[in-house]
């Protein structure tokens, strides 16, 4: 081998294989350092590749692992506030079944439905509140979303939903609502009632009501007649004969009254004659004395008994007196002097002491002579006439500003002003003097002349005046009716009155005082269900006949009996059902009998694509929903869709009649897929749809649930079972799903598992093999580098040639 300087030829091949050695020997440190058999692509292309992959994949499966543990736990959640629903459906059946028992009253069924209603205001409560990560799990908002174009439609979610936008029309025949009927109201005893009697002789005074009678006579078809008037130029005092008594053996006839040049003062009234003495034959110069006092018609209150002496002036069987007869001695209950001629005709027969003449007197106050305008500012004329006993009383004249009728005062009431008058009859059997009296309501009514007055209106009204044990009138007050009186005298009303309206998912309730008429019991139930059931129409004269006091009984149909309640609402079918609770003695005393059951509508229903028009599908329904059209979605229809409703004045009845018009309108419904998917595994579409239907009180049909009778009770029972069966079949399913994610979190951690073996029998460094390469090459590098130190030392060897 030759030997040089200039190229170290053993150096370089030592150099090479010591930086082998090095760069063999630094992997392998890599490699030990890491763990890991690939650190870079360099190290293995394709197993870098295959491993990567499978990092993938397990990163998902232990991602899917936890989703699924995340949907057990949403799951559960649900699951939880479903068990508590549960359990209190089943105490909601235990309640219904205990109201079902005939021991308990009224009383204690309203108490049972308090704790009905708060279990249903629970149920609503979790059904909106019972959320995982602010995402409602029973509302139904986590199954789909929906919103209508109308009120009259509305949708229940039960199921995944087929998403998009629906057109639907309706067309629909009516059903029927419910009509009940109360016990009839007859007085009980010592108590009158008044009624304004139309039929026949129209009300044309702005008389509202006529309320509060007493002592007067009943009657029965015989009706007074009130004369609402004016005064005109011409018109002056009055006096009348309004009735007479006579003894047996007695004839006389009144055979003049008048003014003469009397005087009346400004008091209107009755002034009473009872002769003191008998006279049995005519005789010139014959004088007979007579007892006298006035009774005033706007008080009631009587006078002092006076004397006054009549004369047969000409012996012709006729007893005359006058202005100067009178004397002075009739005064009116103001102490002003009344006098007045009369001529009573003995010529028949006799007089005999305890005959009595009763007359009317009607004067003429200052300022309302020639005045022809006292209606127009308020005033007017009052006259009674008929009556039973067919005894006409006084022209009764209010010359005051709105001392009939006041102006409106632009409020939202109808404000009345009350006006008492008193009327005295004379009774034929036993002459006595009866004094009754009733009082007017007279309805606001602004002058057009002059807006701080008012003006009232001139006409005739009929007043029938019904007695004890006869139907009460629609001014009769609740403490006057027999019907709230019981065995022992106790009067229900001494006490106020709970009456509780049920229907439409709520309940409205109004309170009863004795001292509350037919007429505001009518008002109150009106508003109860129009406003606090929301039960009512569109129709305000519908709305006026929801609740209606019969006064006057026709011939047919649901008014025939006269003195009763008739109450329905404006919605046909099970939506316009309500019920009635409060105090046993009350519900006992209306005793309430449903007359016309109610009968749903039958509708056809079409539902179309929105955008495309494309029919999805049709149903004909007669319970007001639809399920199956529109896949998960239950379409709850107002049974006032497609239904008008009015009032029939020939029949006396809502007619309830298809809405042709709204055949043709159409309803929009948009439906928003919100399905939850728990995504199970670690590629696309490994997913569990988890669909939970809306659980409110809606959702699971019990919104008109109501304890408050036996027969309610027991209608309930059923129910309250469909709802438990639905509870129980979503628990189960939630059941099933739970389960189902426990064995699927198993497979997704077995999966993982092995997967993650494959992955690092790929990538994992086998830590003894690499020491051994390690160490082989660190020996290696070790004796390279021992070897260059040699080969360096070759040129040297040159050097020991030149010496």
């Amino acid at each position: 081998m030759a030997i040089t300087i200039y190229q170290n030829v053993a150096a370089l091949s030592a150099q090479r294989n010591v930086g082998q050695s090095q760069n063999a020997m630094n992997k392998s440190i890599e490699r030990l350092s890491s763990g890991l058999r690939i650190n870079s692509a360099a190290d293995d292309a394709s197993g870098l590749a295959i491993s990567e992959k499978l990092r993938g994949q397990i990163a998902g499966l232990q991602r899917a692992s936890m989703n699924a543990q995340d949907g057990i736990s949403m799951l559960q959640t649900a699951e939880g506030a479903l068990g508590e629903v549960n359990t209190m459906l089943s105490r909601m059946r235990e309640l219904a079944v205990q109201a079902s028992n005939g021991t308990y009253t009224s009383n204690d069924r309203v108490e049972i439905q308090k704790e009905v209603e708060e279990l249903k205001n629970e149920i609503d409560r979790i059904s909106s509140s019972t959320e995982f990560n602010t995402k409602k799990l029973l509302n139904g908002d986590g199954t789909a979303l929906w919103s209508s174009s109308s009120d009259q439609i509305e949708a229940i979610i039960r199921d995944d939903v087929e998403q998009g936008n629906y057109k639907i029309q309706l067309e629909t025949i009516a059903g029927e609502n419910q009509i009940f009927k109360t016990d009839i109201m007859t007085l009980r005893d010592d108590v009158i009632g008044s009624e304004i009697i139309t039929a026949g002789n129209a009300n044309e005074t702005n008389i509202m009501s006529i309320t509060d009678p007493e002592s007067l006579n009943a009657t029965g078809s015989a009706y007074y007649t009130v004369t609402v008037g004016d005064t005109t130029a011409t018109s002056t005092a009055d006096v009348g004969v309004t009735g007479f008594f006579q003894n047996p053996g007695s004839g006389f006839i009144v055979s003049a009254v008048g003014t003469g040049a009397g005087t009346l003062s400004s008091v209107p009234g009755y002034v009473e004659i009872e002769f003191s003495e008998s006279v049995y034959s005519a005789a010139v110069g014959q004088t007979i004395t007579a007892n006298v006092r006035f009774i005033n018609a706007l008080t009631g209150e009587k006078g002092d008994w006076g004397e006054v002496t009549m004369t047969d002036a000409t012996g012709n069987g006729v007893f005359t007196a006058g202005t100067t007869d009178f004397g002075g001695t009739l005064k009116n209950t103001d102490g002003n002097v009344i006098n007045f001629d009369i001529s009573v005709g003995y010529y028949t027969g006799a007089v005999q002491s305890g005959d009595k003449v009763l007359v009317n007197v009607s004067p003429m106050p200052a300022g309302a002579v020639g005045t022809a305008g006292l209606t127009s500012s308020g005033g007017g004329t009052i006259k009674v006439t008929g009556g039973p006993n067919n005894q006409p009383g006084p022209t009764i004249v209010f010359t005051g500003a709105s001392s009939l009728t006041s102006a409106d005062n632009g409020d939202n009431f109808i404000d009345t002003q009350d006006k008492t008058i008193y009327l005295a009859s004379i009774n034929t059997k036993t002459g006595n003097i009866d004094v009754g009296n009733f009082t007017m309501n007279f309805r606001e009514n602004t002058s057009t002349a002059n807006t701080a007055v008012g003006t009232t209106l001139t006409g005739d009204l009929s007043l029938a005046v019904t007695g004890a044990g006869e139907a009460a009138s629609t001014t009769s007050k609740l403490n006057d009716l027999a019907v709230f009186v019981d065995s022992d005298g106790n009067n229900l009303f001494e006490n106020k009155q709970e009456l509780t309206v049920w229907g439409n998912g709520t309940s409205a309730t109004i309170y009863l005082e004795g001292n509350d008429t037919l007429a505001d019991v009518e008002e109150k139930l009106t508003k109860a269900i129009v406003e606090g059931l929301g039960m009512g129409s569109d129709d305000n004269n519908v709305n006026s006949h929801l609740v209606d006091y019969v006064s006057i009984a026709e011939s047919d149909g649901v008014k025939s009996v006269k003195g009763t309640f008739i109450i329905q609402t404006a919605l046909t079918g099970e939506q316009g059902e309500i019920a009635f609770s409060g105090d046993q003695a009350l519900i006992e005393g209306l005793a309430l009998n449903e007359i016309q059951e109610s009968t749903n509508n039958t509708t056809k229903v079409a539902v179309y694509d929105a955008h495309t028009g494309d029919l999805k599908g049709t149903d004909e329904t007669g319970n007001d929903r639809v399920y199956g059209v529109i896949d998960g979605v239950e379409i709850v229809l107002d049974s006032r869709a497609g239904v008008d409703e009015s009032w029939n004045t020939t029949t006396g009845s809502i007619d309830f009649t298809t809405n042709k018009a709204a055949a043709q309108k159409e309803y929009f419904l948009h439906i928003v897929d919100n399905s939850t998917d728990l995504q199970i595994g670690a590629n696309e579409g490994q997913t569990l749809a988890v669909s939970i239907p809306q659980l409110d009180v809606t959702g699971l049909g019990l919104d008109n649930v109501t304890l408050v009778s036996q027969d309610l009770a027991q209608k309930a029972i059923p129910d309250i079972d469909a709802a438990i069966n639905q509870v129980v079949s979503i628990r189960a399913t939630i059941g099933a799903q739970i389960n189902r994610l426990d064995h699927t979190i198993v497979n997704l951690d077995t999966a993982k598992e092995n997967m993650t073996a494959s992955e690092s029998r790929i990538r994992d460094l086998d830590m003894a093999e690499e020491m051994t390469t390690f160490t082989r090459y660190q020996v290696l590098s070790q004796a390279g580098i021992s070897m260059l130190a040699q080969a360096n030392q070759i040129p040297q060897m040159a050097l020991s040639l030149l010496q």
